[in-house]
């Protein structure tokens, strides 16, 4: 990453900043930490495409309440906010000035779902640079994720000082009017359509995600130490909507009820992940850290090609992949183990249908119930248009249960304990 416009350091303090700024910067990042779990966090409802990058994609990478800010920070002094897309002189490239073999390793693509992530693409540019950062502790220390990311003490100064700017009360005002300035008076336009819901907040008061009734009761809940979402490692970066019953979008994709558990909103936000991709045979059986990433998922193990030439999960796969979601990776053998085929579904979970979830099994087919909408691979007549690619797993009313049943049936229902 590139340096620009970075203050003095001298005797380790930034040159004409005030002292109280000064330590008003070494607490930010610990402020940051221990407002995670107090909600408030921010909406990008109505917001520009640019703001509204910042926004999801720290939601999607659990970079907390602030995460937006240091996005916007870090994008403000490497390329101020894409008006300066330059490679610098050590080889950085793009909107947040990735070096291109951390770009290989951390980029990913958002505007084009299975496509090759673009750096000059300002919204793969954004999600991959929190998916860096995240991956270099934030939000757990900002500081050494800034760090990672520029090797330089006057530069995290910088970006922690431009954080502060764009969070708390004013923060958003601020960064719209940050964003004019460096773009002639006018919001850049033309970006691509932001795909990410956004502005979910963790529950207010006491403990972060505390564990949920039916997490307690529930033994075969194997919630990993750490996740994507930085709440019992479940991640949840898609708006609930009011109600007990999924509410599926106009593009496809779903919204969690807010009366749902945590492991239950934790497993549509899942489905969304892989809603767009395509049907790939055994795809998503194999290497479980890669393909039930709950970041980043890239599906592992297809026997043959995608449907469409590009990867994606098979139904088993698919299912495995929202389980995992929802924290039951001990169903599969955690991160070291496989998801099995359709007809092994019945060796964990509980017999019959459960209350949020519920799986339902056959030797060859295999697909999942959520909240009142269903993820499958088999696609009811006339449920949804056809999305490119037109096969895969998509989200389907409830009537598909029914429709499965009758169509390739009988299928046997499993559901998680507790739930």
């Amino acid at each position: 990453m590139r340096h620009r416009n970075l203050a003095i350091v001298a005797g380790g303090l930034l040159v004409g900043m005030p002292v109280g700024l000064m330590f008003g910067l070494m607490f930010l990042g610990q402020a940051t930490q221990q407002q995670l779990c107090g909600g408030g966090a921010v909406s990008a409802a109505g917001e520009p495409p640019l703001v509204q990058y910042y926004v999801g994609a720290a939601a999607r990478y659990g970079l907390g309440q602030d995460g937006y800010a240091y996005l916007a920070a870090i994008n403000n002094v490497e390329t101020t906010f894409g008006t300066n897309l330059s490679t610098s002189t050590a080889g950085a490239i793009g909107w947040m000035q990735f070096e291109p073999g951390t770009f290989v390793l951390y980029g990913v693509a958002i505007s084009q779902p299975g496509g090759t992530p673009d750096a000059y693409d300002p919204q793969d540019a954004v999600y991959s640079a929190a998916n860096y950062l995240h991956a270099s502790g934030a939000p757990g220390s900002w500081s050494q994720a800034i760090f990672t990311y520029n090797h330089s003490a006057a530069y995290v100064a910088q970006v922690e000082t431009l954080a502060a700017r764009y969070s708390g009360t004013n923060g958003l005002q601020n960064l719209r009017a940050d964003i004019t300035a460096a773009w002639g008076g006018t919001q850049p336009t033309g970006l691509p359509s932001p795909t990410t819901f956004v502005s979910y907040s963790p529950p207010a008061g006491g403990a972060c995600c505390p564990p949920s009734p039916t997490a307690a009761r529930a033994p075969g809940v194997s919630v990993p130490a750490t996740g994507g979402g930085g709440c019992a490692g479940l991640n949840v970066d898609v708006t609930p909507v009011p109600g007990s019953v999924a509410v599926i979008m106009p593009n496809g994709l779903a919204r969690p009820p807010e009366q749902a558990p945590r492991e239950v909103q934790a497993m549509v936000a899942a489905g969304d992940r892989i809603d767009d991709m395509d049907y790939q045979w055994g795809g998503g059986h194999a290497d479980l850290p890669l393909s039930d990433s709950q970041t980043n998922p890239q599906p592992q193990g297809g026997a043959r090609a995608g449907d469409n030439g590009t990867p994606g999960y098979d139904c088993s796969g698919s299912t495995g992949y929202v389980l995992y979601g929802g924290g039951f990776s001990s169903y599969f053998g955690g991160p070291s183990g496989s998801i099995p085929g359709s007809g092994n579904f019945g060796a964990f979970g509980m017999a019959g249908e459960g209350r949020w979830v519920t799986w339902y099994f056959t030797a060859g087919h295999v697909f999942i119930a959520v909240a009142g909408i269903v993820l499958d691979t088999n696609h009811t007549p006339g449920a949804r248009p056809p999305v490119t690619p037109s096969t895969g797993p998509r989200w389907t009313t409830a009537a598909d249960v029914a429709w499965e049943q009758g169509s390739s049936g009988p299928y046997t229902p499993h559901h998680p304990v507790g739930l």
